[in-house]
């Protein structure tokens, strides 16, 4: 196991904090185990033959070290399971979220040529532009009622929807492509650029700094709050 990904301690630190966070509030014992369970080699080598990609090392070591899911930025990852003998990634009990590993992901400043090239492969010339330059009531004329899905899954193909931040803020790792283990951050109800995560010093992060740097925080905070008597968030 590659130890330089530094999760040796991960995950009985997150486990201190979400019982210290129980405890706190008076809710007793969490009821429920805080991290999913670890995955085996021989089940991350079957995802990876499923999708056929390589999973960036810092996660693929977390699936293996912390868990498949659990706490983290800024509330919950997503949970790596089988789901009907397949494995996808899932909020909770939900279905499956769309994976599409096919093609690299798509950086936002290349999202409207990328959108050009399918309409026009499909014998279409685009009129309709919009404000976040997107050409989707072309793509409803063009695949009439697929045109979302498809839309969709060009939009987010070469990326895990990895994380839930809240109010419709969404992380996603990047399995595919020149960025290929970078995060990027999206409001998926608004439809924004994806935006990369970056450190204190201006650094993209990978699956390993993004996770510890929350983690760091969400300590100090913690700290903060039992210290002055509040209740830790």
């Amino acid at each position: 196991m590659d130890t330089q990904t530094g999760w040796a301690e991960v995950r009985a630190r997150v486990t201190a904090l979400v019982e210290d966070r129980y405890r706190t509030r008076g809710w007793g014992p969490p009821q429920h185990p805080v991290f999913e369970p670890v995955l085996t080699a021989t089940e991350i080598a079957e995802v990876e033959a499923q999708y056929g990609i390589e999973l960036p090392k810092e996660y693929r070591t977390f699936l293996a070290e912390v868990g498949a899911g659990g706490p983290g930025p800024e509330f919950e990852l997503t949970s790596l399971r089988r789901v009907d003998g397949k494995w996808a990634w899932v909020w909770e009990d939900g279905d499956p979220i769309p994976l599409d590993p096919s093609e690299p992901f798509v950086e936002t400043e290349e999202w409207a040529d990328q959108q050009l090239a399918t309409l026009r492969a499909a014998g279409c010339e685009p009129t309709t532009r919009d404000k976040d330059d997107d050409y989707l009531d072309d793509y409803r004329k063009v695949f009439g009622d697929a045109a979302d899905r498809v839309w969709h899954e060009q939009r987010d193909r070469g990326a895990i929807l990895i994380s839930d931040n809240g109010c419709g803020m969404t992380s996603w790792l990047i399995i595919v492509g020149p960025h290929r283990g970078e995060l990027r951050d999206r409001n998926v109800g608004t439809n924004p650029p994806y935006i990369p995560f970056v450190d204190v010093h201006g650094n993209r992060h990978n699956f390993h700094t993004w996770y510890l740097e929350w983690l760091e925080r969400s300590e100090r905070e913690a700290l903060g709050s039992w210290d002055d008597g509040s209740d830790p968030q």
